[in-house]
């Protein structure tokens, strides 16, 4: 029986060059497998040529978090997503060619604030640089609320430490909410603190940060950026069997972002499911570099030694984001 590998392409990703090179390997050495799909739908090959029914490996390339999903409960495949991680909210889809800012008559739901959600009970991301820049309203986390034991990442449990040292002293002082704007750390609103910015429309003609809170003033340069805690969750995550052999979360800093929720499901659902996670930004190729050092190399990611060669290779691409095996 051939080994199933499913590729998943998330938003962006699908017609960049990632979604190029991977495309063209699999028409160079592959066959497709029934007939040409519509463009930018999914679609299967058999390696290598001309095997037919003899076909050693089946790779199905899939855009949506549906296909994700299913793909991590199939019996022994190889998965890998190669997207977005959206600062940690988790791999996002959507149709081709989507805008930075999609036009909201064509998107009344923004794609970009869609995730497959695996991580933290929630995530730090930027006001200017993540929230205005795709015009997406993900729901608050408040820090100031937040349970001492939470399942969160590093830099919102030192953040929600801050914060609440901060809310003790703004007691104590009764400060008014215009004082707390200076207060380094401190739990301070956009639309007090940062009035005009609040304010401010997307081309969707949202308001992406009016009503929201930020911890930190990441750079007071131009342009400015402040860093808000959003709700995340592991509800798809938590769902999966992880009866896959390999899953490789091909996105940026994704052993930051996913590995405690990856971990924590694997032993929840008793799985053997081995994971290759990114510990840096990632930009490389590595949907196609995987491939060939599977198919052309012949190398089992499931076999130690051969792991090893594996990730090597996908190191030795630029921007690597430096994987690792869990």
């Amino acid at each position: 029986m051939a080994q199933l590998i499913v590729i998943a392409h998330g938003i962006e990703i699908r017609e960049a060059l990632q979604g190029t090179i991977l495309q063209a390997f699999l028409t160079t050495n592959c066959d497709r497998k029934g007939a040409a799909p519509a463009p930018g739908e999914n679609n299967t090959w058999l390696y290598p040529k001309s095997a037919g029914a003899k076909a050693t490996h089946e790779i199905r390339v899939v855009y949506k978090m549906a296909d994700l999903a299913a793909a991590l409960d199939f019996d022994d495949a190889f998965v890998v997503y190669e997207g977005h991680s959206r600062f940690g909210q988790g791999p996002a889809f959507g149709p081709e060619r989507v805008t930075h800012v999609p036009e909201k008559k064509k998107f009344p739901v923004n794609p970009w604030g869609i995730h497959f959600r695996m991580g933290y009970d929630a995530t730090d991301t930027e006001c200017i640089g993540d929230l205005f820049e795709h015009s997406v309203v993900p729901v608050e986390y408040d820090l100031t609320t937040a349970a001492p034991k939470g399942f969160l990442p590093a830099a919102l449990v030192t953040a929600t430490t801050r914060v609440r040292s901060q809310e003790k002293r703004i007691k104590a002082k009764k400060a008014k909410a215009k004082d707390v704007c200076g207060l380094d750390g401190a739990w301070r609103s956009m639309d007090v603190c940062q009035p005009a910015l609040s304010a401010r429309k997307t081309a969707r003609d949202d308001l992406p940060l009016k009503g929201r809170h930020y911890y930190a003033h990441k750079d007071r340069t131009k342009p400015e950026e402040f860093l808000a805690a959003v709700t995340v969750g592991s509800a798809d995550l938590d769902k999966a069997k992880l009866a896959c052999k390999v899953f490789f979360m091909a996105s940026c800093s994704s052993k930051v972002h996913f590995h405690a929720a990856l971990i924590r499901r694997r032993k929840a659902a008793k799985s053997a499911c081995q994971f290759l996670l990114t510990g840096e930004v990632c930009a490389a190729s590595h949907a196609t570099t995987f491939l060939k050092q599977v198919l052309l190399k012949k190398r089992d990611p499931t076999s130690r030694d051969q792991v090893k060669k594996i990730v090597k290779a996908l190191n030795g691409e630029k921007k690597s984001g430096n994987v690792r095996v869990y």
